[in-house]
Formats: structure tokens, sequence, C-alpha cells
């Protein structure tokens, strides 16, 4: 079987078709492209998770999957009612 990624004969492909270490050396820059984005935008309210989902395509730069906090305080979902005093 050859790797998908650099045509080499291996004996165990993943999922995806790469061999052991193009799956590897993939999974090590995703994990710092991950980290890169944590520095850059990195903020109180915005988290990305260790298996964010990334979209690369030719520009210098890729999106990296976040969660960002919405806080229902005095909104229509606010799920904290006051009590009042009776």
């Amino acid at each position: 079987m050859l790797c998908s990624n650099c045509n080499q004969d291996a004996e165990v492909l993943a999922d995806d078709g790469r061999c052991v270490d193009c799956r590897i050396e993939s999974e090590e820059r995703r994990f710092e492209i991950i980290e890169l984005a944590r520095e850059q935008r990195q903020e109180e309210g915005l988290e990305i998770d260790n298996d964010a989902r990334l979209s690369e395509g030719n520009d210098n730069g890729c999106y990296v999957a976040a969660w960002v906090w919405a806080d229902f305080a005095e909104t229509k979902f606010d799920k904290v009612k006051e009590v009042q005093p009776t």
C-alpha cells in the first residue's frame, strides 16, 4: 500500500490513507498551528480546543475553529432570575 501523502510503501495506513510518519508530522503541524492561534488570539471568552478544526487554503494562514462566550446576563436568555423581596 502506498501513502497518499508521500507515496512511500507502508504496511499500515491510517483511515485517510497516510502512513504513520506522515500522520504524525501532520498532527504535530496541526498542534503547532493551534498553539500559534492561541498565542495570537486567546482572550477571555474565547477558547480554542486541542482538537479544533483547521481550514487552510492557499493564503498565508488558516482559520482555526474557536468557542466564543455569549453572556446571557440581562438579556432575554438570562438564566439568573432576581429574587424579589416579600
